[in-house]
């Protein structure tokens, strides 16, 4: 995997899109076959299938809360989670074969833009400080929370933060100011996920 992003818009699910990265493509003999799913034709006789409705539903925007600068955000109409392996595509010399190749990783890195709606002057006043959020207390981390009322849940926190880039509109008097804001993490704290489903991985 060479990106992941988890992307929650406005009254929409929570998506995940990933990019991968191959090292080779096989290509099936006459004698070969692939059979989808396990050959499990029907979808209630998966070994994750539940009956419970509820179960089956995505995770909404509407179910998230995400905390940073010390406070929960309230004003977040949409936001995106970037998680970036930086690969890099290699062949060497004597690799004996050209459907072959290697992928050299190099610093994984965190981006998470936002848009929000200004209420106070905190997105100004973190982009024009040179000092990054980083402690040991709750209160320095971001935390990014999706729960379903079936008590299942999703919890990334990121530590070792700072905004690298904002956009600042000054509109016409027609409606609420929003800001789009760029940060940037160093550290993935913990990444949790309470579920009926079987993780398999």
């Amino acid at each position: 995997v060479n990106t992941l992003t988890l992307t929650a818009n406005e009254n929409e699910e929570l998506k995940m899109s990933m990019n991968m990265l191959c090292r080779n493509v096989h290509a099936l003999e006459q004698t070969e076959s692939y059979e989808a799913r396990r050959d499990v034709e029907a979808e209630t006789s998966f070994i994750n299938y539940s009956s419970v409705d509820s179960f089956r539903e995505p995770f909404f925007f509407s179910d998230g809360a995400i905390s940073m600068f010390g406070q929960s955000f309230l004003k977040i109409t949409n936001f995106t989670l970037t998680m970036n392996n930086t690969l890099t595509d290699k062949r060497f010399v004597g690799m004996g074969s050209r459907k072959v190749k290697d992928a050299i990783p190099a610093q994984r890195t965190y981006e998470m833009t936002f848009t929000v709606l200004v209420t106070d002057t905190q997105i100004w006043d973190e982009l024009r400080s040179s000092t990054e959020q980083g402690g040991s207390s709750d209160s320095e981390e971001i935390q990014l929370l999706f729960r379903k009322d079936t008590g299942e849940e999703i919890k990334l926190l990121l530590r070792d933060y700072y905004v690298t880039g904002s956009t600042i509109p000054i509109p016409e008097d027609k409606g609420p100011i929003e800001v789009e804001m760029t940060i940037m993490a160093r550290n993935m704290e913990a990444a949790t996920a309470s579920t009926t489903w079987v993780t398999q991985g």
